[in-house]
């Protein structure tokens, strides 16, 4: 529901020069006037059928008016099960003018779409030649419910048709909508059936999308300051005029939800100014006192080890300060807990957060480590003592958890780390529980069969596995070859590389360097225009120029065909080059290079070619990084090309600031 500026409420309340959108105060109070009105015809009087659970959310639009997402969950013996309950519900059609005048007019000014399409291609919701909401909808003699959306309403062809924004639209423009709220509350407000559970997944993460954000930077073109990168760009959202008002007021804009944190004993997040003395840090009391740690003091009192609370059930009872760090009384119930999300790649942390869950007025991280008596020594080992694992049951529990909020394809992400990290002892029966999960986009999206849906999955999965340097073959989850074959796997990685989309800027800052910048790059592409080729090193201090030059240096390779492989020591660095990725994933580097110089990677395999095809190598933040891992990259590539020059003969780019190394060693 969105609110109607032109409400009696609200104008009736301005003076005669006066325009609604300049008084904030009275959207904002009218509009939760309408919502709480709402709220007690759903759940009061149980306008739909009783009602087991809701939930609503508020937004605001950038132009100021406030709008709310309601999810209504009914008892099961009123769900909408039948093309006739949804008729009976919801209405897609124009009103007759005769019968229903006030309805009728309600329809006109709020629940038209568009127009758009060919009658309006400039349309807000044109993508290209279509609309995004997929109007103008087909001519329906009845209601048809349909597999992952919504029904398609009934729109019968009876020839109504009314002027809207100057173009005549019939039944195939309308939004559906409930006549009764509609007609009471005159302002737009769509009213759809769901009866699907994986379309109903799609619209939790929607009305939790949260604030539309963007980040941008201001930049003093006079300036001669060292640019700063990091402080450059600032994330903000925009905060609209009703909204301030709301907040004012104090309204509710969703449920209270607490995020309670999940650490390791001694492995908690502490902030802290620049200033500020890190010993003197590390003692103080408050870095020390956690959500979590707190809770376990908090169960040592016996009248809050009586309650006998799970650390979700905690924040019911008690209310966590920031100022004092410290679990107070709560007077005012309603908070819900939560506790954060843990990728099962991260072992102890995973189990600590499983045991937080099923152990009760717990006191000290030791005792979730003890179960019958007996202290273990890790917390794997206490929650299998606890009977809270069989088999595969945690990565079971695991996959169940991430199906109810992550999509298909972060689903299928999720499934190729656990066959790496957690070899499950049964992967074949993992994947026949979950494949219907895994593969529910694909088979949707391409409107294909299970048995070419699951295919298409496992593929998925296994080019997830192919970037961690396994394949899906390995695990034996179905009967059949899945896995690419080599000349695909080469394909795709050349593709990547080849196929890199060029920013014109990146070309175009040639002409912008400075003399030391145009020194380097002139000889580096002398160096490229031989066939025995140098390794550089380009030195600067941070903020200098240095990714600046790197990324024309790469666009200007990528420009005439040739490959350019971009790596850097750390993921931050990479992220800022155009396919960027860290020189140990790159390259296999060993990551104890104790053990081993010599880098994973065989001569057949899609990475070499590509490396053996690479004309330039550019590597930043070398100085980050161990000297045998440089010198792991040099044999790797001696052995590649067949050679004994240095780097194999080719190009290789190193950069970095050895006055950040310092404080490292």
């Amino acid at each position: 529901m969105t609110c109607n500026p032109k409400w009696v409420e609200i104008q009736s309340e301005l003076f005669p020069v006066e325009k609604s959108h300049n008084r904030a105060d009275l959207y904002a109070r009218v509009f939760r006037a309408k919502n709480e009105e709402l709220k007690k015809e759903i759940v009061k009087d149980s306008l739909f059928g009783v009602v087991a659970a809701y939930f609503y959310v508020i937004e605001f639009q950038k132009r100021g008016l406030p709008h709310v997402h309601w999810l209504i969950i009914l008892q099961p013996r009123y769900k909408v099960t039948s093309t006739e309950a949804c008729d009976r519900f919801v209405s897609a059609e124009i009103p007759d003018l005769d019968l229903t005048p006030h309805l009728h007019s309600c329809v006109i000014n709020h629940m038209m779409h568009g127009p758009c399409g060919e009658l309006n291609p400039k349309n807000a919701c044109m993508i290209g030649e279509n609309c995004k909401s997929y109007y103008p909808k087909e001519f329906k003699s009845n209601t048809e419910h349909r597999l992952d959306s919504y029904p398609d309403y009934k729109r019968r062809d009876d020839g109504k048709k009314v002027l809207v924004r100057g173009k005549w639209l019939d039944n195939r423009w309308v939004v559906p909508y409930n006549a009764y709220l509609l007609a009471k509350f005159d302002c737009h407000i769509n009213v759809q059936v769901c009866t699907d559970v994986r379309s109903v997944k799609y619209l939790y993460k929607y009305v939790c999308k949260g604030n539309d954000q963007i980040t941008y930077n201001i930049v003093d073109v006079e300036s001669t300051e060292p640019i700063d990168e990091i402080s450059d760009f600032q994330k903000s959202r925009w905060l609209c005029a009703p909204e301030a008002m709301w907040r004012i007021y104090g309204f509710d804009m969703y449920p209270s939800v607490l995020q309670l944190h999940v650490h390791l004993s001694g492995y908690q997040q502490v902030f802290f100014a620049a200033n500020q003395s890190l010993p003197k840090i590390v003692d103080s009391d408050r870095a020390n006192k956690t959500q979590l740690t707190e809770f376990f003091e908090m169960n040592k009192f016996v009248e809050v080890a009586a309650l006998n609370l799970l650390y979700r059930e905690f924040v019911e009872h008690f209310v966590w300060s920031l100022q004092t760090r410290r679990w107070t009384s709560r007077s005012r119930l309603g908070t819900i807990g939560r506790l954060v999300s843990v990728n099962i790649i991260e072992v102890e942390r995973f189990y600590l957060r499983l045991l937080l869950n099923h152990v009760r007025a717990p006191t000290s991280f030791e005792d979730l480590r003890t179960s019958n008596g007996v202290l273990f020594l890790t917390f794997r080992e206490a929650a299998l003592d606890r009977g809270l694992l069989d088999s595969d049951n945690d990565v079971r529990h695991a996959i169940q958890e991430a199906a109810t909020y992550q999509i298909p394809f972060a689903l299928r992400k999720l499934f190729a780390i656990i066959l790496v990290f957690n070899s499950p002892s049964d992967p074949k029966n993992l994947w026949i529980e979950f494949r219907e999960a895994l593969s529910a986009d694909i088979i949707r999206d391409y409107l294909l069969d299970h048995a070419e849906g699951y295919r298409l999955s496992l593929r998925s999965i296994d080019s997830f596995l192919q970037m961690m340097g396994h394949g899906i073959d390995e695990y034996s989850v179905v009967d059949y070859i899945v896995g690419l074959t080599r000349e695909e796997i080469n394909s795709r990685e050349f593709a990547a590389e080849i196929n890199m989309p060029i920013a014109k800027s990146d070309l175009a800052s040639v002409g912008r360097f400075n003399e030391r910048q145009r020194f380097a790059y002139l000889e580096i592409m002398s160096s490229l225009a031989t066939p025995i080729r140098s390794g550089f090193f380009i030195d600067g201090p941070g903020g200098t120029g240095k990714t600046f030059l790197y990324k024309a240096i790469l666009a200007t390779v990528r420009s005439t065909g040739d490959i350019a492989l971009a790596v850097a020591s750390s993921g931050v660095a990479a992220s800022l080059l155009p396919n960027g990725r860290t020189a140990h994933s790159r390259f296999k580097i060993p990551l104890n290079l104790d053990e081993s110089m010599s880098c994973s990677i065989s001569k057949n395999t899609a990475t070499a070619k590509l490396i053996i095809a690479a004309k330039l190598i550019l590597w930043d933040e070398a100085s980050m990084a161990n000297r045998k891992a440089v010198e792991a990259l040099n044999l790797l590539l001696q052995d590649l090309m067949e050679n004994q020059l240095l780097f194999g003969g080719k190009t290789v780019v190193l950069g970095g600031d050895f006055r950040q190394t310092i404080p490292i060693v």
